[in-house]
């Protein structure tokens, strides 16, 4: 057997096999640059002012509330404590039955009458006794030893026990009432029943740290804003005289109208205190202000289908916009505020703002 010949066959089909690759038109040759270009989500600046601010979390108070509590005890003869209920300044808010109160007052209008009785017989017998003359303080003492001054005490009391056995609304207002108080019910003495409450104005307690504490002060306005969005204007009525040592906070009091009572006590808001407000040639967002070696901050410009980077000084920052003062960036331009980190100058991107690609003249022709 011929082993050089077996060699010399594979050898002449690999050589056929390549040179029919070189000669098939429909294969594609493989480029020799490929265009990488990232995806960089672009922001535009504006000229608005920035504004500074000062916010935080309060809890919302009524501006006036009464705690429904009984001063004796005894049956519901009628009642308006109904949860919700609106009453008007004045009107009866609970009434129990006042027999036993009654009798007690006319049981203290009998004992002052006999003891007054008492007291003027006493009386005119002492000023027949000493000729008319008495000492200056033996009126007083003639009344407490006939009992005069004990009885008269009880019927104010009376009168008062009396009084305690209806109780009316000081305010108008809505009740807070946890549980329905209905007629006939037995109600001890001291037992919390509900609240009146009056929040066609409230109060909310900002906690502000004290670091900010001193930027603060009475007339100034604050946006309130509640947990479902609605927005509200108030006033700093009140800044705290001392600061928490515990949280290194003052509180901070805010009034707000608040006549369609979508605040509600109890319901945690955020408040905002404009501070500052800076005004410049341009407004850019925070995001787009890289900082390279050196210190230097930059931005980065969408111009076509590149970017070029511009070497900034902010005039001022906050966590969201930044006021920039420079000859190459107005309003309107495009910004790179995300994924570029790692861009260079004139570097090529694929832009995009808001999830959508942003196209400019020309772009995408490749």
């Amino acid at each position: 057997m011929n082993k050089p010949g077996y060699l010399f066959i594979p050898i002449l089909i690999a050589l056929f096999t390549a040179c029919a690759a070189e000669d098939d038109p429909d294969r594609p040759e493989r480029p020799e640059n490929v265009d990488i270009r990232p995806e960089v989500l672009f922001g535009v600046a504006d000229d608005q002012p920035l504004h500074i601010y000062i916010e935080s979390q309060g809890i919302v108070e009524a501006n006036r509330d009464m705690v429904i509590r009984p001063r004796i005890s005894g049956f519901i003869e009628a009642s308006a404590l109904d949860d919700g209920n609106y009453v008007e300044q004045g009107d009866t808010l609970i009434a129990f039955d006042d027999e036993e109160w009654l009798f007690q007052l006319h049981q203290a209008e009998n004992e002052a009458e006999r003891a007054m009785v008492d007291y003027e017989i006493e009386r005119r017998q002492r000023l027949n006794r000493s000729g008319g003359d008495g000492e200056p303080d033996g009126d007083r003492m003639l009344r407490i030893n006939t009992g005069l001054a004990q009885a008269e005490l009880d019927l104010e009391r009376a009168r008062l026990d009396l009084s305690y056995t209806t109780i009316r609304a000081p305010f108008s207002g809505y009740l807070s009432v946890p549980e329905r108080v209905s007629s006939g019910a037995y109600i001890s003495a001291g037992t919390e029943l509900g609240k009146l409450i009056d929040d066609l104005t409230v109060r909310v307690r900002l906690e502000v740290l004290e670091a900010e504490l001193n930027r603060l002060e009475s007339g100034m306005a604050v946006q309130i804003t509640s947990p479902d969005g609605d927005r509200k204007e108030g006033e700093i009525r009140a800044v705290a005289p001392v600061v928490n040592p515990d949280s290194k906070t003052g509180q901070v009091i805010v009034e707000v109208p608040n006549t369609d009572r979508r605040l509600r006590p109890g319901m945690t808001v955020e408040g905002r205190v404009q501070i500052e407000s800076h005004s410049g040639i341009t407004r850019i967002p925070r995001s787009a202000i890289l900082e390279r070696d050196g210190g230097r901050t930059l931005v980065f410009k969408l111009n076509g289908e590149s970017v070029e980077w511009i070497y900034v000084d902010p005039e001022y920052m906050t966590s969201d916009w930044a006021i920039i003062n420079h000859e190459d960036i107005a309003p309107g331009d495009t910004l790179a505020v995300d994924n570029h980190f790692a861009l260079s100058h004139l570097q090529y991107v694929i832009p995009r703002m808001a999830g959508e690609i942003v196209r400019e003249e020309g772009f995408g022709e490749q």
